[in-house]
């Protein structure tokens, strides 16, 4: 069995997300169609991360196996890419070692939530930026933005799926990077070690809030402390959002 790591890329706009559903047409679905196709072989496929939907990547790894010693992976590439839809690109493939999980393995993610403050977006930005058109505060965002640093119990800023059995919220935000952009807009790059459901966009709509004025960068602290969804900013909209890079143990 040969194991295969895939980076992707894709514009999450028209997808219930990565995971499969009988809903509507998803990136895993999508891949793994692509996959029999080309290999004849039934394939399962693991990601790093579960993107919900409409929400992009840059840099989304995941694995699969093929019942094959060697394969020539140039030519596989190209034939995922002229006959995968144009909205995901297969950027890499290499072939790794056996035991190699692409969620398991992962030591750090990386986001980036990028906003459009003018009072007008580019129509180009508007499936990538959320049209956020207030003045904000950049330094009290940056402030705030402090207080995520670290270990910390994460409820405030995890909305819990129906029938959610997590009971670790327990997660490590190693850095916030605000970064102003061309053409009014705003990015804010979240790097931790694993983030809970929609807490990279709860956390950025709870900065956007901070930056608005709807609440003080000192009271981050005492969000996190409540362990309370309700204490929190608003969730942030899914195509404002972007997987952008792993890194790897």
């Amino acid at each position: 069995m040969l194991n295969i790591k895939a980076i992707l890329a894709y514009d999450g706009t028209r997808y219930l997300g990565w995971q499969k559903t009988r809903m509507g047409p998803s990136i895993e679905g999508q891949l793994q169609s692509v996959l029999e196709q080309i290999t004849g072989q039934s394939i399962v496929l693991q990601a790093a991360s579960r993107t919900d939907a409409g929400v992009h990547a840059d840099g989304q790894v995941v694995n699969f196996f093929l019942n094959k010693e060697t394969v020539e992976l140039p030519k596989l590439q190209l034939s995922l890419n002229r006959l995968l839809p144009g909205d995901i690109s297969v950027l890499k493939l290499t072939a790794v070692h056996s035991e190699f999980h692409p969620t398991l393995d992962a030591a750090c993610k990386e986001y980036h939530y990028t906003f459009s403050i003018g009072p007008v977006q580019f129509p180009r930005h508007r499936l990538y930026a959320w049209h956020y058109p207030y003045k904000l505060d950049i330094q009290a965002i940056s402030d705030a933005s402090r207080h995520f640093i670290g270990e910390h119990d994460f409820s405030s800023f995890c909305n819990v799926k129906k029938n959610d059995k997590e009971t670790d919220f327990i997660r490590t935000v190693f850095s916030i990077e605000i970064k102003e952009l061309a053409e009014s807009r705003l990015r804010i790059i979240i790097k931790g070690n694993r983030f809970l459901y929609r807490m990279a966009r709860n956390i950025a709509g709870t900065l956007a809030g901070v930056g608005k004025g709807d609440m003080a960068p000192a009271e981050i602290p005492e969000i996190l402390k409540q362990k309370d969804r309700t204490q929190a900013g608003v969730t942030a909209p899914a195509h404002g959002l972007s997987l952008h890079r792993l890194q790897f143990k």
